[in-house]
């Protein structure tokens, strides 16, 4: 794909030299063998489809040659010598003297076998031709040979158990998403037999199921994950790639280990783990993501925070440490070799609550006040305001320094020694009429 990249970037003057360049020696290959584009590719280390249309585009004549076809004929290179379904030009060619037999009234008293016979031909090969791409002259032809009472009384058409054999088979087939292959392996019947079974007599479920692979593969369409993709195939990852990605994906699942850990210990390639993530386990991101089990569109998945399941894994001992032990969070940040901005941040951000009780509160009079402050001098302030004990006594019973609780009162909260000097010269007012 790299290579591709490559040539597609280069100026267009370039852009042959250089596909002539990478495909040379294919096109020596298949130019000396038999062998199939495909078969070529694979040996060349190159694309079969890059292949196929370098070969179409630039070299047509060996495609003449390889399906025997005039070179000098103009009205070929302007068709498709093979295209991806249908008859082939060739096979048009080959059989079109003998289908045309077959529907003329001059050939209605020899049989399907006999005209393959006079032109060269198989009979089965011929009638398959004429089931695949000439539906109903086989029918026709039998009709009037009925007619004119020179009909063979051979059965024409499926087989009862044929009927019987496939009839499992061929409802999977309409009824559900999967492929021939897949319905015969899964219904123990002959692949290649279910296969002419279907074209032969069911063309009617061929053609819609192509329809909905054509349609499938529409630009702009969405496509889901289990749905049928435009090959025919069940949309999804292959399973080599499911094989290759399920320890990684496995402890994605269960683990706070960052993404680059995870290739680390299971060796797995970083770009395709990403992309491998992005495309079929959207879910699991969302999950690590914290955004639970809801649906959320392509934009949203984008902007995901990555490694939110790690970040937390990360800060998990330092939020245990600063629950059990409130102190500065910078103080536990430094304790746990964690930068102070970032960890309050993430505390912020997911842990409100124990961020708040660690920042400034504000008093009844307006003034903003340590939070963790306020709570270890409340009961001695309280018990102050609502007692004739003198601050030192106070502060000793509730093990706190006294000079720290008189500079705290001193700058936060003044009206409180106020309240306390009102309720000492009521004592002392009472003591003495006493």
């Amino acid at each position: 794909m790299k290579e591709v990249n490559k040539i597609i970037s280069l100026p267009t003057s370039k852009r042959m030299k250089a596909a002539e360049i990478k495909y040379a020696e294919a096109v020596a290959m298949y130019e000396a063998s038999n062998l199939t584009i495909r078969q070529v590719a694979e040996k060349c280390n190159v694309t079969a489809s890059g292949l196929s249309a370098h070969i179409g585009k630039y070299h047509r004549t060996l495609l003449f040659l390889r399906y025997g076809l005039d070179i000098n004929d103009e009205t070929l290179r302007r068709i498709k010598v093979k295209p991806t379904k249908g008859q082939s030009y060739k096979t048009k060619i080959k059989y079109k003297a003998a289908i045309e037999a077959c529907g003329d009234i001059g050939y209605i008293e020899f049989n399907i076998s006999q005209i393959a016979r006079m032109f060269g031909l198989d009979g089965s090969a011929l009638a398959a031709q004429l089931r695949s791409h000439y539906q109903g002259v086989i029918e026709a032809r039998e009709k009037v040979r009925q007619t004119y009472g020179i009909a063979d009384n051979t059965h024409r058409g499926p087989r009862q158990s044929c009927i019987e054999a496939y009839s499992e088979a061929m409802l999977m087939y309409r009824d559900t998403d999967m492929t021939i292959s897949a319905v015969a392996d899964k219904c123990n019947v002959s692949k290649s037999g279910f296969c002419q079974f279907m074209r032969f007599y069911h063309k009617d479920i061929i053609s819609h199921k192509a329809a909905r692979r054509k349609a499938s593969s529409a630009n702009g369409i969405k496509k889901e994950r289990g749905t049928l993709a435009g090959n025919g195939n069940i949309y999804g990852p292959k399973p080599e790639t499911v094989a290759l990605y399920a320890p990684a994906l496995e402890l994605y699942r269960n683990t706070s280990l960052t993404v680059k850990a995870i290739i680390a210990e299971t060796g797995v390639p970083y770009s395709g783990f990403k992309s491998y993530l992005r495309k079929w386990h959207s879910d699991d991101r969302m999950k690590r993501g914290g955004f639970g089990n809801d649906a959320c569109n392509e934009a949203d998945q984008c902007a995901l925070p990555h490694g939110h399941k790690s970040t937390a894994g990360k800060y998990a001992a330092a939020i245990a440490s600063l629950k059990d032990n409130p102190r500065p969070v910078a103080k536990v940040a430094k304790e746990f070799k964690h930068n102070p901005e970032v960890f309050r941040e993430y505390l912020k951000k997911h842990e409100p609550g124990l961020i708040n009780s660690q920042g400034m509160m504000r008093m009844a009079g307006g003034k903003l006040v340590k939070r963790s402050a306020m709570e270890k001098y409340r009961a001695a302030i309280e018990e102050y305001a609502n007692n004739t004990d003198t601050l030192k006594c106070i502060s000793a019973r509730h093990g706190i320094v006294y000079s720290s609780i008189e500079n705290f009162i001193t700058r936060n909260c003044p009206e409180v020694r106020d309240i306390h000097n009102k309720l000492v010269e009521r004592y002392l007012s009472a003591s003495k009429e006493i």
